[in-house]
């Protein structure tokens, strides 16, 4: 295998994080109120809902949420970013490029200078559409315009339109249509033989079987297995060493108020997308944004070895904390690589750890809120 491929199950792996991400922003986005996205700002760029007209004609980019987008017959100067459940494009000129999430994504009859990114369940660039690139993830994606190059993952991938370059694809069933005229390469990653019409016109066709692909053996997965439990214990020790009241804070909580820990850890993280998203489209807010997701990125790092430190602290209270640290960040690390649960446990341990944070912000704002001010009394007469 060249080194620049992935395993298949690596590969799947990477797209389902995609897909979930893509789609928890366009979950959260189709639950924001209407006024949250409207108007137009000082630069052109159009914020709109489903609830807004039609724009004719945009100077900027276009920023859309909601539950359907019927764009047809407009002009947009830059680029398109819209999140939501049914997306359709149509008779529409593009100066920029399009980045869309969404379960029915449906691009037709639109010229497109930039490059179209779109990810979704359903992902059509229907006839007499054009773009400069092409790259989609879905269930079903199916390339019908034209388009300079495309990079394609799906269970079903279908290309009959024209690709002025090279394709990639990912796929379990692979259609090369009457209609397709590929001049380049098509790299096919694939469980099945493609299915090729007798019209179709393809440069080369490069087939890798993925079907029965495992690259990793069990001395592999023994060995990540083992180096998780090592790195995760590490982090927990040094957690420990640095932050031992926060560890039995959080042990203390999870023992006598885990119900508030839990909840407002679910909260937060349903509440991570929506706000970053926010803040980038306020523009001012993008140096937020970034520091929220640098907190955010922070956070996961070390939750697998907070979680399992706080865990082992509770269960084994009476005990060395420094041994029980090392037991519960090797329990998590465990845990977390373990295949196919690593993830959901992963996923635990982030809300764990997050509600952790939100409890202690909220406790020491609301014993602040009750602190009496600190004013000199007047001299009596």
């Amino acid at each position: 295998m060249p080194h620049n491929q992935f395993p298949s199950t690596q590969r799947s792996k990477a797209w389902g994080r995609i897909t979930i991400l893509f789609a928890l922003i366009a979950l959260a986005l189709t639950a924001l109120p209407a006024t949250a996205l409207a108007g137009t700002d000082t630069a052109g760029n159009v914020l709109a809902t489903d609830n807004d007209a039609n724009p004719s004609g945009v100077e900027g980019d276009l920023y859309w949420a909601g539950q359907s987008l019927n764009l047809d017959d407009t002009s947009i100067d830059r680029d398109i970013i819209a999140a939501g459940d049914t997306l359709s494009i149509r008779d529409c000129t593009v100066g920029g490029a399009i980045r869309l999430a969404g379960r029915t994504i449906d691009i037709a009859k639109t010229t497109v200078d930039g490059s179209v990114t779109v990810v979704g369940q359903h992902v059509v660039l229907n006839s007499d559409s054009t773009a400069n690139c092409f790259y989609a993830i879905g269930e079903t994606v199916a390339l019908r315009g034209s388009t300079k190059s495309a990079a394609l993952a799906g269970d079903t991938v279908t290309i009959d339109g024209t690709v002025e370059g090279d394709v990639e694809v990912w796929a379990d069933k692979l259609i090369l249509g009457k209609n397709a005229h590929i001049t380049g390469t098509v790299n096919a990653h694939v469980s099945e033989d493609p299915e090729r019409a007798a019209g179709a016109e393809v440069g080369a066709l490069k087939i890798d079987r993925t079907e029965n692909e495992d690259t990793s053996t069990a001395n592999d997965v023994i060995g990540g297995i083992v180096a998780a439990a090592l790195s995760t214990c590490f982090v927990a020790l040094l957690l420990e060493l640095v932050f031992p009241r926060a560890t039995a804070g959080a042990a203390g909580m999870l023992h006598q108020r885990p119900m508030p820990l839990w909840v407002s850890g679910l909260l937060g993280a349903i509440a991570i997308a929506p706000a970053v998203l926010l803040l980038i489209i306020s523009i001012a807010g993008l140096s937020l944004a970034g520091a929220l997701l640098c907190g955010v990125i922070g956070i996961a790092l070390v939750s697998s070895a907070f979680a399992g430190c706080a865990i082992a602290r509770m269960v084994g209270h009476n005990q060395n904390r420094y041994a029980m640290a090392a037991v519960g960040g090797i329990a998590a690390g465990v845990l977390t690589a373990i295949p196919l649960v690593g993830d959901f446990i992963s996923g635990v341990a982030f809300v764990f750890t997050l509600g952790y944070i939100i409890q202690i912000i909220w406790r020491n704002a609301h014993l602040k809120s009750q602190q009496p001010a600190n004013t000199p009394e007047l001299p009596a007469a």
